[in-house]
């Protein structure tokens, strides 16, 4: 039973070594304009649902209700679909750490014509308009002072900007301390 534990800790530790390899691997690839996009027409409301869809049993787990809406059923987009993927499960995932139990998490997709607006909102602990400023920038995390530290690089929220902006999109933030945040991402409909 202990080497079982000890195992599947080794083997947790080992995923989050390789998770951050990875993301500094992709960060330098990024800043140095050597990242290649691999863009398709992609229907991102089916995209962006079952993304969340996959995290939903997680998102439960930890006592926080989920809420998925759209206002269109179908809106193409040419996008690379992995890292549009790995952005939306970056933004539920640190929703999900920043929420107590008890607590929201809402992701909308809005049809914005020639745009398409992908919207993760959480009742969580909120960000501060000074770290606002930071929140995207290479290893800067917000955490809660009265929290325990929630881990991670703080690599995921730079690279979300970097893949979002190769997209010809925006990424940003709307928080206010004690009531929650929203990650609001716009992408054109065709970008090359």
């Amino acid at each position: 039973e202990k080497l079982s534990y000890y195992l599947d800790l080794m083997d947790r530790n080992t995923d989050r070594l390789l998770n951050l390899i990875n993301n500094l691997i992709d960060n330098s690839k990024l800043e140095n304009d050597n990242y290649v996009l691999i863009k398709k027409d992609e229907d991102i409301i089916y995209l962006v649902e079952e993304t969340v869809l996959d995290m939903k049993s997680y998102i439960e787990e930890k006592g926080i209700d989920l809420i998925f809406d759209t206002d269109v059923e179908e809106k193409l987009v040419k996008c690379d679909k992995t890292e549009i993927e790995r952005c939306i499960v970056n933004l539920v995932g640190n929703a999900v750490k920043f929420t107590p139990e008890g607590g929201l998490i809402q992701v909308t997709v809005s049809d914005l014509d020639d745009k398409v607006k992908i919207s993760v909102k959480d009742s969580g602990i909120g960000i501060s308009e000074e770290n606002k400023r930071l929140i995207f920038d290479r290893f800067n995390q917000v955490i809660d002072e009265n929290a325990e530290l929630k881990g991670g690089s703080g690599l995921g929220l730079t690279i979300c900007k970097q893949l979002i902006t190769l997209h010809g999109g925006d990424i940003y933030v709307e928080s206010e301390v004690g009531v929650g945040s929203e990650f609001i991402i716009i992408i054109p409909v065709c970008s090359n």
